[in-house]
């Protein structure tokens, strides 16, 4: 998939680029030709402008002029299209005087080529009160060798041409170069993507697989009663609970990644909040005879979604929980701290490894999947807490010692929510 890609957006980058230097070299050549003719041109007319009022004294001044310079050479026709007079009389040979004879289709000025050398003729036709020492006259051709300028462009053709040849090599590299460097996000996403939906698909199948194995043994006793099925019953529906919670949890990152508004800010007491979960935890502490301790600053007022930040405390409580054993403590701090909310939950139960560390909040991510599996995790929690702490700008990390417990800390920034009650 990704080579096909690849191989179009290749193409693609080659041929903008290669686009982009012909337009730039056809439109440097067409601008040093139109100024070099400009030029020429303007020499042509004012020529013309010169023979008109000075006859005579036009076609002597060419005589003065340096050998060096090139010539404007007239060409006098009569009617009939007969040649009457060249100046200079050599300037031209006979067969190349016969290739510049006009005609009724000539534009006023325009480039010739003959025998080899390129021509630039401005042609004018004689009024009656023109050129009383040419009366037989008829239409003066004034023409100039341009074959300077044509050398000139032809160089520079070549040069816009072995440009973009090499310009198309280099497009092709660049290309290849720029794709690369494109596909490598979007690779990386579609590997998470097909880990997620791997992950997910190998998640959902395991509680469905225990739901159905329940359901086949409430048929292989038809005539029980719910009494006799009840633990059968009773496991069938903790599936289902896990798998509800499962497919919450996965159309809630689901939906971190739309447009969606999943954060719906408001202002409430945070110390309140977290006094609260803690209360509701405290039973469940005491029945695995676990120790709970909090230091919650008071009166802290805080911006932000109230049943995310429920949801971000709980998780982080219940994990505390689920590896935590007999005797083990847990702490709540929370204080402000410069700008920031700060909220630290401190376990001392069994830790996680330091080669884990840096993946707990990957999302299905768990180091000891079949601890996991059994206390009901699926490796989610984290990856929606992260996502929680992040939508609201702050940020969370995690420090561990394996047999020694965990600390999550937590950095809410608060400044900012505050101004809006002064």
């Amino acid at each position: 998939m990704f080579r096909k890609t690849k191989i179009q957006l290749v193409s693609l980058f080659t041929l903008v680029f290669f686009f982009v230097l012909s337009i730039l070299g056809i439109s440097l050549y067409l601008y040093m030709q139109k100024n070099s003719l400009a030029s020429i041109d303007e020499k042509l007319r004012h020529k013309e402008t010169y023979l008109i009022q000075n006859s005579s004294d036009e076609l002597n001044e060419e005589k003065n002029e340096r050998e060096s310079e090139r010539k404007v050479s007239y060409l006098f026709w009569d009617k009939k299209g007969d040649l009457l007079l060249s100046n200079p009389k050599n300037a031209f040979y006979k067969k190349e005087i016969s290739s510049f004879k006009p005609n009724r289709n000539d534009k006023k000025i325009r480039t010739q080529t003959t025998g080899g050398h390129s021509y630039r003729i401005l042609i004018h036709v004689k009024q009656k009160d023109e050129l009383e020492n040419f009366p037989s006259a008829a239409t003066i051709q004034l023409v100039y060798n341009i074959d300077p300028e044509v050398n000139v462009l032809k160089k520079l053709l070549l040069l816009i041409g072995f440009g973009c040849s090499v310009g198309l090599l280099i497009s092709f590299f660049i290309g290849l170069f720029l794709s690369n460097r494109a596909l490598v996000p979007i690779q990386r996403s579609w590997e998470k993507q097909e880990q997620f939906v791997s992950d997910a698909s190998h998640e959902l199948r395991t509680p469905l697989s225990v739901i159905q194995t329940h359901l086949e043994l409430l048929f292989r006793h038809p005539t029980n009663t719910i009494e006799q099925e009840s633990t059968t019953i009773y496991k069938g529906l903790t599936e289902v609970k896990r798998l509800s919670k499962l497919v919450e949890d996965l159309l809630t990152l689901a939906r971190t990644g739309s447009n969606e508004q999943l954060i719906n800010p408001e202002f409430f007491s945070m110390d309140e909040l977290l006094r609260n979960i803690v209360e509701q935890f405290e039973p469940i502490a005491d029945m695995k005879d676990i120790k709970m301790e909090d230091e919650i600053e008071g009166n802290i007022i805080y911006f932000g979604d109230k049943e995310r930040i429920h949801q971000l405390l709980v998780i982080l409580l219940d994990n505390a929980l689920k590896y935590s054993v007999s005797n083990d403590k847990i702490t709540i701090y929370s204080y402000k701290e410069g700008g920031n909310l700060r909220i630290n939950i401190e376990d001392t139960g069994t830790g996680i490894p330091e080669k884990d560390l840096p993946f707990i909040f990957d999302r299905f991510y768990r180091s000891d999947k079949e601890r996991a599996r059994a206390t009901g995790g699926t490796g989610l929690g984290l990856s929606i807490a992260k996502w929680i702490v992040e939508a609201h700008g702050g940020q969370i990390s995690a420090e561990s010692r394996l047999y020694e417990g965990s600390q999550f800390v937590i950095k809410l920034p608060i400044k900012n929510h505050l101004s809006k009650l002064t």
